[in-house]
């Protein structure tokens, strides 16, 4: 591959190709994140749990513990349990399946790390 060529583009045809690359990356709406963030912190906890990685060592893994109607631990998840679990009681906020899970993956995150503010996420848009 020749990386020194260049390729012009005109005005028109820059704003198609951007318009195109924005509408392939997902913009979520703050009603969405808000609609999670509020299910997550209504029936779910953070905790960490002692572990030992794949090379033998000490760590601590990130887990949520799913909570019962008065507050009380029931069960603890892996975060991918938990992302399992948001698509199938979320599947009709986002439609297409991969655009879905990559929004709630991101939401699970700022979600677990404290960093939604009043349904903002850390990144404005998902790839």
């Amino acid at each position: 591959m020749d990386m020194g060529k260049i390729v012009k583009i005109d005005a028109d045809r820059e704003s198609t190709l951007v318009g195109e690359i924005l509408r392939e990356a997902l913009a979520p709406k703050r009603e969405q994140v808000l609609c999670v963030t509020e299910y997550l912190d209504g029936g779910f906890s953070r905790v960490s749990v002692d572990d030992i990685d794949d090379n033998g060592y000490p760590t601590k893994r990130k887990m949520v513990s799913m909570l019962s109607s008065d507050g009380m631990a029931l069960k603890t998840l892996s975060l991918n349990e938990l992302l399992m679990l948001l698509d199938d009681k979320f599947n009709t906020l986002i439609r297409d399946d991969n655009d879905r899970r990559k929004f709630l993956k991101r939401v699970i995150i700022d979600w677990y790390n404290n960093e939604t503010d009043n349904g903002m996420l850390t990144v404005n848009y998902i790839k």
